[in-house]
């Protein structure tokens, strides 16, 4: 790996880390599994008629549907300034995936971007 490779690695763990701590990743996932529970609740409750049941459980499979692929869709953008970087990287994209790929370079990555929102939290509280 080249030094470039690691400062451009560097910089996409930070980059994606304060875009993680920006996101509303969290929330939606906090909402995702209470519209979780509400349906299992739901479906176990043997108060509640078949009837409603059918009415009700298809809007919170809906819910959960909205709120699942939102989650998705933040991941992606926290995950964007690190595939992003692969198109200045020496020897193109292709080259910068196939180094992700790799056991060191996910390390760092993972490293880095635990490093920078430590850092960055006790910053704020600080």
């Amino acid at each position: 790996m080249e030094a470039v490779h690691y400062l451009l690695l560097f910089a996409a763990a930070g980059v994606a880390s304060e875009l993680l701590l920006r996101l509303p990743l969290m929330e939606q996932a906090k909402q995702l599994l209470t519209v979780t529970r509400k349906s299992a609740s739901t479906i176990r409750s043997n108060r509640i008629s078949d009837h409603w049941k059918e009415t009700v459980l298809p809007a919170y499979s809906i819910r959960m549907a909205g709120r699942s692929i939102l989650f998705f869709i933040l991941l992606c953008v926290v995950a964007l300034p690190v595939a992003l970087m692969g198109l200045v990287a020496p020897g193109g994209f292709g080259r910068w995936l196939d180094m992700l790929m790799q056991p060191l370079p996910m390390l760092l990555l993972c490293g880095a971007s635990l490093a920078y929102i430590l850092a960055r939290v006790k910053l704020i509280r600080g």
